[in-house]
């Protein structure tokens, strides 16, 4: 028989410690019980070679300062290196403020997990409970505290059942890396999102290049209604931001915050939206309201 040590040495409880319920164990020592032939039982202790080292990560979450951006809901996370994953974690113990993840805030947590490797991706979301669940995620930067690297994942995206693309799940890549990445799910492009009109096999030849384009940007967008006798609109709007060779987005809704109900005669109102990167700016197509005019910036 063989029995093989994993040490913990620490909490697992909400109110002891550090707050975590999960821990990541690695080996210590085998022991090994083995019948000789004489019958007796030998008895073999031995450390583990090369055993797998745990690594501390320091993860700074970073929410817009934009209305409404802070989220009462419950935020889990997981982490993928090259070497696997941490496993979906609950970010629940601040250590920078009582209230965590509120407007214009940066909230610090510390997992411990074993060595991931070199970090390249995040899945982020929370479970929209609560009063107030809408969260507009700005970025989320780790440090991991063993090798003293830092990696940086931009969001600039709303995690809400009622904004924008109305996901409450972000799959979010370093921003320095250039692997494979699933963006076509991620950006929600797809046929019935293109406009109804047109040639099919257009619009087919839309989505193949964006697909194979991949690429998703932060679009930061400024919308300035004319001055002129009935220039509002309540309707929704949605743009779709056109580059060489037919390149386009999805259709990228501005939707306005909470306590606007309108594009108001002679207002302002900036967006953070993220969509496929269209390269030069050829055209942008819009709701056609009189009076609405456009201030669009990429990067």
């Amino acid at each position: 028989s063989e029995t093989i040590t994993f040490p913990c040495e620490r909490w697992l409880a909400k109110s002891e410690d550090d707050g975590e319920i999960i821990r990541e164990l690695v080996p210590s020592d085998i022991f090994t019980e083995k019948l000789m032939k004489d019958g007796t039982l030998k008895q073999i202790e031995e450390e583990v070679e090369d055993p797998l080292e745990v690594h501390t990560y320091k993860i700074s979450v970073f929410t817009g300062d934009i209305y409404g951006a802070g989220t009462d809901a419950n935020v889990f996370l997981n982490i993928y290196g090259d070497l696997g994953d941490t496993g979906e974690r609950k970010l629940s113990k601040s250590e920078t403020n009582f209230n965590k993840f509120e407007r214009g805030q940066e909230d610090t947590f510390t997992i411990q997990a074993v060595d991931l490797g070199i970090l390249y991706k995040i899945k982020i979301r929370h479970d929209n409970s609560m009063f107030s669940p809408d969260w507009f995620l700005e970025k989320v930067e780790i440090l991991d505290e063993t090798t003293e690297e830092s990696f940086v994942f931009l969001c600039e995206r709303w995690l809400s059942k009622k904004k924008e693309d109305k996901k409450i799940e972000r799959t979010l890549y370093e921003q320095s890396y250039d692997g494979e990445r699933r963006s076509l799910s991620e950006s929600s492009v797809s046929l019935s999102s293109l406009d109804s009109s047109g040639n099919p096999k257009e619009k087919k030849s839309r989505l193949v290049k964006s697909a194979e384009e991949g690429l998703l940007i932060p679009y930061h967008i400024t919308v300035t209604t004319g001055t002129e006798y009935d220039s509002s609109t309540d309707s929704r709007v949605f743009i779709i931001i056109m580059g060489p060779q037919k390149v386009q987005t999805e259709r990228l809704w501005l939707d306005l915050p909470e306590g606007k109900d309108e594009f108001a005669d002679g207002s302002v109102e900036k967006f953070s939206v993220w969509g496929l990167d269209v390269g030069e700016i050829k055209k942008v197509e819009s709701l056609e309201d009189p009076g609405l005019e456009k201030t669009i910036n990429h990067c």
